[in-house]
């Protein structure tokens, strides 16, 4: 599988570093920074996939750099017409708007399907809630971190939930106790916050497709995968090149 690409200066070429999930350790860090000093030219770069890229290096050093990576924990990505890497924020774990483990879901699509040849290159990625920082919904297939807001009997219909609604999907009224909501919702799980009595969420997932296609509510990781499996499977059997 080929991994350098040609740069515009001659006689040199990048190859590109993949994140697990958009993470790197500190030991992986140390190890590019070798990478670059030993067989490029001390030099690297982030690319908009969550890659690392190391430029200026000459190809007779290529079996060298493919030996080190491999045994310094790098992962090089290849060229041309595959699934290139799945990107994600940092989700619940870092993040207090994060809703999933956006990086677990990322680290798991790639175990499934990651460098699969396809017809042309196909984009995933995923955000951890509707804020959707990773810009999502501009790849083929984009995650989204969710939350269906479920009243319970204790609700006061005190309107707190309706007040924080940044879309206005909630309809709250006081002295005939209605609590209603519509299809506007963006599942962003604010209202679940602010509740002082027992309004909670169920934890789910939006996908997204790059033709405006949505599933609008996932409920389990499970199905999650069924989904992306299929669709990438069909896009495989599917599209032809360049399409």
């Amino acid at each position: 599988m080929k991994y350098f690409s040609k740069q515009r200066e001659e006689n040199f070429f990048n190859v590109r570093v993949k994140s697990s999930g958009g993470e790197f350790s500190a030991a992986q860090l140390g190890a590019i920074q070798t990478l670059a000093e030993t067989f490029g030219a001390g030099r690297i770069r982030l690319t908009s996939r969550q890659e690392i890229s190391v430029p200026f290096i000459e190809e007779k050093n290529f079996p060298a750099v493919e030996n080190f990576c491999a045994a310094n924990d790098l992962e090089l990505c290849p060229l041309g017409a595959t699934l290139k890497t799945v990107t994600a924020c940092q989700g619940r774990e870092i993040c207090r708007a994060g809703i999933i483990d956006a990086p677990k879901i990322a680290r798991e699509i790639e175990r499934r399907h990651g460098g699969k040849i396809l017809p042309t290159k196909f984009l995933i990625g995923v955000s951890g809630c509707p804020n959707n920082c990773m810009k999502v919904d501009t790849n083929d297939i984009g995650i989204v971190g969710a939350v269906k807001p479920i009243r319970g009997e204790l609700c006061n219909f005190c309107g707190a939930c309706a007040k924080i609604c940044p879309v206005g999907a909630l309809t709250v009224n006081r002295e005939k106790n209605l609590w209603a909501i519509d299809e506007t919702c963006r599942h962003c799980g604010r209202c679940v916050k602010v509740c002082p009595k027992d309004l909670r969420g169920e934890v789910g997932y939006k996908i997204y497709f790059r033709d405006g296609k949505i599933f609008p509510f996932v409920r389990d990781e499970t199905t999650l995968y069924e989904i992306i499996d299929a669709a990438i499977n069909f896009f495989a059997d599917n599209i032809t090149a360049r399409q």
